[in-house]
């Protein structure tokens, strides 16, 4: 299995770049973790699962181009990822619910995502989310307290810290990370026809790929 050395998260926020480093250290112990600000590509406050998946993924993407620029990984055996961590809102009925979604992407292209955090809005903050407000500064304002986004996040809050947010975002990144690693499980396997299948694929410059 190859040598994961580096991981560029598509974010400063220490909550998610802390969510990744818990999620990759145990197989990984000694890759570099570094969150870098990017764009997201979608509005700051996603309100639909399809723009809270895109911008995982975009920020998987910035995230790699932009850590190979700035630290280039030599091609022999090791492997840079890109990690997007990205959370929003959806409609389910009448009701909004928090959804978050991962994103990983390899030098190839190859990228896999995992979703959760899954849970209905309370009212009083999902009223202001219609309204047009974003989640961050009215989690702030509502429990008058600074940068709610850049900790305890609104699960925090509405747990009374029983859900660590740090925890959940581990969670979420170490099933998209885990797909990653197992991504050759089905080397091997006896096809429809008979002959074993290698599909795993081995790495090379970002900039030469588009997922």
């Amino acid at each position: 299995m190859q040598d994961v050395t580096r991981i560029f998260v598509g974010s400063d926020n220490p909550v998610k770049v802390n969510g990744v480093v818990n999620a990759a250290s145990e197989t990984w112990p000694e890759v570099v973790v570094t969150g870098l600000s990017v764009d997201s590509g979608v509005p700051a406050q996603p309100r639909s699962d399809e723009d809270t998946f895109q911008g995982a993924l975009n920020r998987a993407r910035a995230a790699l181009e932009e850590g190979w620029r700035l630290q280039p990984v030599n091609d022999d055996g090791q492997v840079a990822l890109g990690v997007g961590l990205e959370g929003g809102v959806y409609r389910r009925g009448d009701e909004l619910w928090s959804t978050v979604w991962v994103a990983v992407l390899d030098q190839t292209g190859y990228s896999t995502a995992a979703n959760g955090a899954r849970f209905k809005v309370p009212q009083p903050v999902a009223d202001q989310i219609e309204a047009g407000g974003e989640m961050g500064p009215i989690m702030a304002q509502l429990v008058g307290e600074r940068d709610v986004r850049r900790k305890q996040g609104m699960i925090g809050v509405i747990t009374q810290g029983f859900v660590d947010r740090t925890e959940e975002y581990a969670s979420i990144a170490k099933m998209a990370l885990g797909l990653w690693y197992g991504r050759g499980w089905d080397n091997g396997l006896v096809s429809a026809g008979g002959s074993a299948t290698s599909k795993t694929p081995s790495p090379s410059n970002p900039a030469a790929h588009t997922p």
